[in-house]
């Protein structure tokens, strides 16, 4: 007898806490995905200062033929920008979380602030590396993109 509630009490156990893990990776699937958000929104207005903060201070980008992103590079940015030039917009197609780490898998599209042409839309796939600040938020701390290459018309 005693073995049957201690196996049903360890089955209830790992249950519960499985689920708990489960409702704060969705919890924290959701500030990413809304941190996202506010960053497109704030750099098509032009609001760096804003956008500024999704970046963790120990950021390291890459896209190729530029130099490593960092934190400070960033913050430079924010601090000299003017009206916005370029639009962005993001589909997210996929957030892992695990503890204090998740990957975002997306699809970044630059173009022109005002041009209408979508041949001139720029596609951009990327990987962002989240990780849970010292002050409890979701922040890309590395991140790698690259360009699709341009489609030939034939």
């Amino acid at each position: 007898m005693n073995r049957l509630v201690w196996s049903v009490f360890s089955i209830v156990l790992l249950s519960s806490s499985m689920l708990g893990a489960e409702g704060t990776d969705v919890s924290a699937e959701k500030e990413i995905r809304e941190s996202l958000a506010r960053w497109v929104e704030a750099a098509n207005r032009g609001n760096w200062k804003e956008a500024v903060k999704i970046w963790a201070p120990d950021l390291v980008g890459w896209y190729p033929g530029t130099p490593d992103d960092t934190y400070a590079r960033e913050t430079e940015s924010a601090s000299k920008a003017g009206p916005p030039r370029t639009h962005f917009e993001l589909e997210i197609k996929e957030v892992i979380v695990s503890g204090t780490l998740a990957v975002v898998r997306d699809i970044w599209k630059f173009s022109l602030v005002g041009d209408s042409d979508k041949a001139k839309v720029e596609t951009v796939k990327s990987f962002e590396v989240w990780r849970r600040q010292p002050d409890g938020a979701w922040r890309i701390c590395r991140w790698i993109s690259a360009p699709e290459p341009k489609k030939e018309n034939r």
